[in-house]
C-alpha cells in the first residue's frame, strides 16, 4: 500500500501479487489508475494515469473507473422511470447527455485493504443537491483481489432507498492500443447510433466490427454498444508478448467497445445494459438489460481479468 508522492495528489492505494500491481484511487471516482506488470521490463496493461490528471481530479483520465448506477449516455440529461420524468445535472463538460452515472465522479471510502485485496463503498443518498447528479439513493461497492495470474473485481449496487429504482453496472477500462494490438470477442449484434452517439437500431454485427476471429485494433473507429456479448474478450500485444483474458458474469451481458479515433488506448466495457437502456425500457422496450431493484435489493457481479505470455 504506497500514497502518492506529492501532498496536493490524492492518495493511491497499490495492490501487488507476483509482477503485476494495481492502482486504485478511492477519493477520485474510485477509479483504477493503472494496471501494469513489471514482466519483460514493464508494461502498462491499460493507460495509466498522469500526474497532471490526479492533480485536477480528472477521472476519465484514468485506466478505468466504474459505470454507477447506469452505463453510457443518458439521453439530453433525462430520466423517464414510473411514469415519472427526472432531470438530469450535465457531469461532462458541454455534452448534451449525462454520461455513465455519478459513481465515477463521487469519492469512495476504503473499508478493507491489505496488500492484495481492498473494498471501496459509497453511499449515494440523493438528497439536496445529489438528487439532481441520481434521484435515487445507493450503495455501491468494489471489491478488488488480486494475485499473480490476474485481478478480479466484484461490483454491487443496492437500492437503499423506499421505492423501486433501475439499476446499472459497469466497468470503463482503458487498454493499450499498441500497433499490433489484437482483440477478440463474440456478440450477436449492436446497436447502431445516430449522429448523436444514441442507439437507434439493433442490427448484425458488420465484418468490419466481427471480432469473433480477432482484429487488429489500430485500424478502427468504434463507439457502439454490442448486445448478447458472450462476456468474455482476449487481447494480445505482440510487441509486449502478453495476453489478457477479460471473463465477467452473465450479468454483463452487453459490452461497449470504443476505439476512438488517434488515441493510444481502446476499451471493452463490459455492462449490464444497453445505452440509454432506462429510457428505451420507459417506452416498453424488453431487451435492455435494465434491472428495477426493490428496496434492499442488490444487483451484482464479477469480472476477471488474466494475464499471461503470448
Amino acid at each position: 500500500m504506497t500514497s502518492a508522492s506529492a501532498a496536493h495528489l490524492p492518495r493511491i492505494l497499490t495492490l501487488a501479487a507476483g509482477d503485476l500491481s494495481l492502482d486504485l484511487v478511492p477519493e477520485m471516482g474510485g477509479i483504477i489508475g493503472a494496471f501494469r506488470t513489471a514482466a519483460g521490463g514493464g508494461f502498462d496493461l491499460m493507460r495509466p494515469i498522469g500526474e497532471a490528471a490526479l492533480s485536477a481530479r480528472n477521472a476519465s483520465a484514468a485506466a478505468s473507473y466504474p459505470l454507477m448506477p447506469y452505463s453510457n449516455r443518458m439521453r439530453d440529461c433525462t430520466l423517464y422511470f414510473a411514469k415519472r420524468k427526472f432531470r438530469l445535472a450535465p457531469n461532462f463538460g458541454s455534452h448534451p447527455h449525462s454520461i455513465h452515472g455519478n459513481a465515477w465522479q463521487r469519492a469512495w471510502n476504503v473499508t478493507e485493504a491489505s496488500a492484495t485485496q481492498a473494498t471501496l463503498t459509497l453511499d449515494h443518498d440523493a438528497s439536496g443537491s445529489r438528487a439532481a447528479e441520481w434521484p435515487f439513493a445507493y450503495r455501491a461497492e468494489q471489491r478488488f483481489r488480486i494475485d499473480a495470474g490476474g485481478f478480479a473485481l466484484a461490483l454491487s449496487l443496492t437500492n437503499t432507498g423506499d421505492a423501486p429504482s433501475p439499476a446499472g453496472i459497469g466497468i470503463h477500462p482503458f487498454f493499450a492500443r499498441t500497433t499490433g494490438a489484437r482483440l477478440s470477442t463474440q456478440a450477436a449484434g449492436y446497436w447502431r447510433n445516430d449522429d448523436g452517439m444514441m442507439p437507434v437500431a439493433f442490427e448484425p454485427v458488420p465484418p468490419a466490427w466481427n471480432f469473433a476471429e480477432g482484429k487488429l485494433v489500430a485500424p478502427l473507429a468504434i463507439d457502439n454498444c454490442f448486445a448478447g456479448w458472450a462476456g468474455s474478450a482476449r487481447i494480445e500485444w505482440p510487441e509486449a508478448g502478453l495476453v489478457l483474458h477479460m471473463a465477467a458474469d452473465p450479468v454483463f451481458g452487453h459490452a461497449v467497445i470504443y476505439v476512438p479515433p488517434g488515441k493510444p488506448y481502446f476499451c471493452v466495457e463490459p455492462v449490464s445494459h444497453a445505452n440509454d437502456g432506462m429510457n428505451r425500457m420507459a417506452k416498453g422496450a424488453e431487451d435492455t438489460g435494465v434491472r428495477v431493484l426493490a428496496p434492499g435489493e442488490t444487483l451484482s457481479g464479477e469480472i476477471r481479468f488474466a494475464v499471461e505470455p503470448l
